[in-house]
């Protein structure tokens, strides 16, 4: 390593992100010290928008993504911007020329060298076209790149990395991973990367700040904000919907519903209401209904999350019910194998779980997958039920909301 790159003199470096601001107020007071990292989840415009404030600071470089078969020579070259716009390219630009593009680094020995060091394959090196690369070659490339500044460029104490794991298969995510951290703490380097990946936020530990709407939604370690979710992101990657209520006398009050628990907290709060804790049916008076807040909806959006078909509903009566996000269908596999061998995933195999016809789908066909029994017994009845302007009757499990304090 280049004794300019050495990681003590990128440590000992701050980063002051106070002048950053949205909707007026500091992106975050707290400076970002050489080496740390900080993780950027949120609404993706958001996102992108501190993303290129923090790459024109002093200390810091962007790094983007090698270009696909999808963007242009001009783009590739960009080094300090890669949102913009992408078109289709010629088969000139080779991933040497990118690497000095983005590093300043031309020797094609020192890149070879990087590109061996991050574990590509002995047959890619500066010659390489770049439209050769899969994704994961790509992202491989890109921590070439972070290996050749951090040897190389001593200024630079972060680099600014946007979603640099997108695009690349489950299975491949953790060692890749691995690697851009490991490189990262090898070279002294911290990182300014955005991803809408839990896992990613987990495993990196690292300070992280959840945008939303233009403002900072919340602050801190990746545990506590994906466990209290407050943006649009992390309720969606949290399974929930998640609104503010106010909690006085011990209970806990959502808006004007009439939905409402017993509570120890006192204030304002912030819940959270899973999305498979809501049950539906088409029938107000349904015996499965346990408690009295039941209410009228109607079915305004019909999403697919992976494998789980959810509707969004929009209560008939704003002062009787709430807008929310429920799971109707789940298709995954584990489900099936599940419902199909109920000993070895934890379904009562006497007929009890929400399986209906006791677990056992050749008796129905696709009854494993049906999550709302009061909608239908078999699939095509619930399918003709969720159309968009479908009226039906919810409630909402109270025993599973989640609820903490805003000061928290």
């Amino acid at each position: 390593m280049a004794s300019g790159g050495e990681p003590s003199r990128r440590t000992s470096s701050v980063m002051d992100l106070s002048g950053l601001r949205l909707s007026g107020e500091p992106l975050t007071t707290a400076p970002l010290h050489g080496g740390d990292d900080l993780v950027l989840m949120g609404r993706e415009e958001d996102v992108t928008a501190v993303q290129r404030a923090v790459a024109e600071l002093p200390g810091a470089r962007a790094v983007p993504a090698p270009p696909g078969p999808d963007r242009s020579p001009q783009d590739a070259r960009r080094p300090r911007d890669s949102w913009g716009p992408r078109r289709l390219w010629g088969s000139r630009d080779r991933l040497g020329r990118w690497l000095r593009d983005h590093t300043g680094v031309a020797d094609p020995a020192q890149q070879q060298k990087a590109l061996t060091r991050v574990g590509l394959a002995s047959d890619v090196g500066p010659r390489t076209r770049l439209a050769e690369l899969d994704a994961a070659a790509r992202v491989r490339a890109r921590i070439a790149a972070i290996v050749l500044v951090g040897e190389n460029v001593p200024d630079v104490s972060h680099v600014v990395l946007d979603s640099p794991l997108a695009g690349v298969p489950g299975h491949q995510r953790s060692g890749l991973r691995a690697t851009l951290v490991r490189e990262l703490r090898a070279h002294g380097l911290g990182a300014v990367l955005s991803t809408d990946s839990p896992v990613d936020a987990l495993v990196l530990g690292a300070r992280t700040i959840e945008l939303d709407a233009e403002q900072v939604a919340q602050e801190g370690d990746p545990t506590t904000i994906l466990g209290k979710p407050r943006g649009g992101l992390t309720a969606s990657l949290s399974g929930a919907n998640v609104m503010s209520g106010l909690a006085r006398r011990g209970w806990l009050s959502i808006g004007h519903s009439q939905v409402r628990r017993r509570t120890d907290l006192d204030g304002k709060v912030y819940l959270a209401i899973p999305t498979d804790a809501v049950m539906l049916s088409v029938d107000e008076f349904d015996p499965a209904f346990r408690g009295e807040f039941v209410f009228e909806v109607i079915v305004i959006g019909i999403r697919d999350d992976g494998s789980v078909l959810q509707v969004r509903l929009s209560p008939v009566d704003n002062e009787a019910g709430l807008p929310l996000v429920v799971d109707v269908l789940d298709a995954s596999p584990r489900r099936a194998w599940t419902a199909i061998t109920p000993e070895l995933g934890g379904e009562d195999s006497s007929g009890g779980g929400d399986t209906p016809g006791g677990g056992d789908p050749a008796a129905s066909p696709g009854s494993w997958a049906l999550l709302q029994p009061g909608l239908g017994d078999v699939l095509e009845t619930q399918l003709g039920r969720i159309r968009m302007g479908s009226r039906l009757w919810a409630e909402v499990d109270t025993r599973r909301i989640h609820v903490w304090s805003v000061e928290v």
